[in-house]
């Protein structure tokens, strides 16, 4: 169980595993008192239609597994998995089954940008991983040195005028002073031969790491795609930039609510602009679309008994 910060609050994150069966987990979940924000994850090897999807005539729902699912429903957990999606593919050629779940309650739910079902994986079960949209403290820049345009006669100049003279180190303290003393000339000769490059442009407030991992992966399938242009390869790169496309767009429109639920009558025009980033034809009036033209139907429309 993990407690973290969340806008302000603190949300706390569970991880359970229930070995073999759901009888474990269904008799751990009733003594359990938890907070109203939280995430419920793990391999709960419960299978039950709310995240199974519709089971077979023949299956049979253990009442461990309604007793998960009761608890579940009784503690007003939202199901994150697209039900229906297997989590697990038996090595034994058994039915692939959904065991591997997320649920959320609280507003931590509304954090939640995406959930994703990974089957490239070395286990019989897939990886899911959930993203949330979490605040976080900017780090100090790192000043970065453009070594291309380096002035080296000017860092040889300045370690040679410093004159260390390293002949008569006597033990381990001389040493470790001499080192101490050779590093900050060495920054020195640096800050005054190397010049520092121009901060790059902050990347977007609504990125975080799992959107580049996203990305490598789907650089990656390209790469596949393009070597190798089987089928398989072919349809797995257009998967994953279609996970992707949906990652970013929900992402962004999460973004963008946050900052209107935030904004005063003084900044909604331009948080407004700032997301209408796409440039839109406008539309004509009346078959009009020029300026007159528009101007005198508004006109006809807005005052017609008015004569020109």
């Amino acid at each position: 169980m993990i407690t973290t910060p969340h806008n302000q609050k603190m949300f706390t994150l569970l991880n359970f595993y229930s070995p073999g069966q759901a009888e474990p987990l269904a008799t751990i979940l009733p003594t359990l008192k938890l907070p109203n924000d939280c995430l419920l994850m793990g391999d709960l090897n419960a299978h039950h239609p709310w995240w199974q999807g519709p089971l077979p005539q023949a299956a049979r729902i253990f009442r461990a597994s309604h007793t998960i699912a009761n608890w579940l429903e009784d503690n007003h957990f939202h199901l994150q998995n697209e039900p229906a999606i297997p989590t697990h593919h038996p090595r034994n050629g058994g039915h692939p089954s959904t065991i591997d779940l997320c649920l959320s309650r609280g507003s931590v739910t509304q954090s939640i940008l995406a959930l994703a079902v990974n089957h490239d994986t070395t286990s019989d079960h897939s990886a899911v991983t959930v993203t949330l949209s979490l605040p976080t403290a900017m780090a100090p820049a790192i000043p970065r040195r453009c070594w291309r345009k380096a002035e080296w006669k000017i860092f040889d100049l300045r370690i040679q005028s410093a004159n260390m003279d390293l002949s008569n180190l006597d033990g381990m303290d001389d040493t470790l002073r001499a080192i101490a003393n050779i590093t900050q000339l060495i920054h020195q000769a640096v800050d005054e031969a190397v010049p520092v490059r121009l901060l790059r442009k902050t990347t977007a407030p609504w990125w975080n790491h799992s959107f580049t991992l996203a990305k490598q992966s789907v650089k990656r399938a390209d790469r596949r795609a393009r070597l190798h242009p089987t089928k398989a390869n072919k349809e797995d790169s257009q998967y994953k930039r279609s996970k992707w496309s949906i990652m970013v767009r929900n992402a962004k429109t999460a973004y963008r609510i946050r900052q209107l639920e935030t904004t005063t009558t003084r900044t909604v025009w331009k948080t407004v602009k700032h997301h209408n980033t796409h440039h839109k034809p406008l539309p004509p009036l009346e078959e009009k679309s020029d300026f007159q033209g528009k101007c005198d139907v508004l006109q006809k429309a807005l005052f017609p008994n008015t004569t020109q």
